[in-house]
């Protein structure tokens, strides 16, 4: 009995050893096969890839890299003034907005939204933070079970109608659930503390201050646009008018660097603005959300992040790197991009740090 422990014992130590081999082995990527300056690495590395999109990356607000890599639309190249369906990456924009109207004291981060939905369901209940950081149970409207017709134009009060008579998910402020309808709603309440629509305060207090002269919420004729891919197939016709301030916003690489800046500079909010939205409100495995921002530790470092993404064939992420003063944005119009994934890697480049196969996805 001894001797049968004794070789159990020896072979399970064993199977761990050759496990732990394995993973410094092949659990992370040195990036060693990449050789040259670092724009040349990051090159090699999109390359590699079959990235299709665009790639900009700063750090201490100097650009370090910046490329466009395969087609916008026919014989139409990327570059880094290509125009995206930046889709998620608004709801940062949305949020800022927020932020702004609370300095102001024209709103309260803990008020209730009744006073702007006093038809909604529970509106008594779900405060302006809970819609902030998606703790507010509202069911998102892109969910399966209401069969959103993202073809067609739509209004943002028609939007939020598709969820009103559905049950909140959870108790406002016991759990995460991600929900374009709680942005939707932040749009519709900077519009009625603001007096203005949504696209000219963002145009004036947003746009206009971060030095975005290249950012927009429908094309002008002549304006060079990617269009989204599936599988190198130009993807399914998305209304810009289905996300809202959800996700409506038309930008290039350029201006988000831009955008971006401006928020390290604390142009647009202060800085206790930026940390609050930076804090982690609320979590759910692998999730966790500040305000506007996926909250991250990436690599060892203090981060946040966001993805943005339409079913028409586009996927982005960007990642800012507090405390290294690193921005990483990933545009891309195909589908089967892994943007996050990608993003992470070129993080790892940047650092020059090698990065583990859990770090590509988390």
């Amino acid at each position: 009995m001894k001797k049968l422990f004794k070789i159990t014992l020896i072979s399970l130590i064993s199977i761990l050893l050759i496990a732990m081999v394995l993973l410094l082995l092949i659990g992370r990527d040195n990036h060693n096969d990449l050789s040259g300056t670092l724009p040349e690495q990051l090159d090699q590395y999109l390359i590699e890839e079959g990235f299709q999109g665009v790639v900009l990356i700063s750090q201490d607000n100097e650009e370090v890299f910046k490329k466009g890599y395969g087609l916008a639309g026919a014989d139409i190249p990327n570059t880094p003034s290509t125009h995206f369906q930046i889709a998620s990456l608004t709801k940062t924009f949305t949020a800022i907005a927020i932020m702004q109207l609370v300095e102001e004291q024209l709103l309260s981060i803990d008020e209730p939204i009744r006073t702007y939905f006093p038809e909604y369901p529970n509106a008594d209940k779900i405060t302006v933070g809970h819609l902030l950081s998606h703790s507010s149970g509202i069911p998102d409207y892109l969910s399966p079970d209401f069969n959103f017709d993202f073809s067609k134009e739509w209004n943002p009060e028609d939007i939020v109608k598709v969820t009103q008579d559905a049950e909140l998910l959870f108790t406002p402020g016991e759990s995460f659930q991600y929900s374009n309808t709680g942005y939707v709603m932040l749009g519709m309440i900077i519009e009625k503390v603001s007096g203005l629509t949504y696209e000219d305060y963002m145009e004036e207090h947003i746009f206009k201050p971060s030095g975005m002269a290249n950012s927009m919420f429908s094309l002008k004729e002549g304006i060079p646009a990617a269009i989204g891919h599936v599988n190198g197939e130009e993807g399914p016709f998305i209304d810009n008018s289905a996300a809202f301030a959800a996700g409506n916003i038309i930008s290039t690489a350029e201006d988000l660097a831009l955008f971006y800046q401006a928020i390290r500079d604390h142009v647009l909010i202060s800085a206790e603005s930026d940390e609050l939205m930076g804090t982690t409100h609320f979590k759910k495995f692998p999730y966790e959300y500040g305000y506007g921002w996926e909250t991250q530790n990436v690599m060892g470092y203090e981060a946040v992040g966001h993805s943005g993404g339409y079913p028409s064939g586009f996927r982005h992420y960007v990642t800012l790197l507090r405390d290294k003063g690193i921005t990483v944005i990933v545009l891309s119009n195909e589908a089967t991009n892994k943007s996050k994934s990608m993003n992470r890697n070129l993080t790892s480049i940047v650092l020059q740090e090698p990065i583990w196969i859990w770090e590509e996805k988390y």
